[in-house]
């Protein structure tokens, strides 16, 4: 094991040259970039030791899409891969932002963020659509006897 990163999934695309190491960069944990339109370049991945600081962890896969030509890395977990015992991973979708397209603001589908005072307080469940008076249809009884609810199959007669 090295305490280098390792690239993988490298394709050169003339229209996105090397970029020096420490290029600015943008890092998405989601799996999908927040841009409109980009070109997938290949995947980076940067493996460290236990002990080195994640920032270093991150620093490397950075370095090694600033290599592939990238500007973003989408789809990078938040918390490291762990491979092996001692071992640290990052692993990442390198892309470029194809030139003269607008980057994505927001997602109109999705919801507007909670406020502070909404994501303080606790959770609680909506109520049903019904009006709570309702109960459920009970079995049908014989002669006003309540129904048998002695099983038919006991838990030690299934194998």
């Amino acid at each position: 094991m090295s305490n280098g990163s390792i690239e993988t999934g490298s394709t050169s695309d003339a229209r996105y040259p090397r970029r020096p190491s420490g290029c600015d960069l943008a890092i998405y944990f989601t799996p999908v970039p927040g841009v409109a339109v980009w070109d997938d370049l290949g995947v980076a991945e940067a493996a460290c030791h236990i002990s080195d600081p994640i920032a270093e962890c991150l620093r490397r896969l950075k370095s090694e899409a600033c290599q592939l030509g990238g500007d973003m890395i989408y789809n990078v977990p938040r918390k490291p891969l762990r491979p092996r015992d001692q071992v640290l991973l990052y692993r990442g979708q390198v892309a470029h932002t194809r030139a003269g397209t607008p980057k994505k603001i927001e997602d109109p589908d999705l919801p507007p963020p909670a406020s502070a005072e909404e994501s303080s307080g606790p959770v609680l469940p909506l109520p049903s659509g019904g009006t709570g008076t309702e109960t459920t249809p009970s079995a049908p009884t014989i002669e006003g006897k309540p129904p048998d609810r002695t099983p038919t199959v006991g838990p030690r007669d299934v194998y």
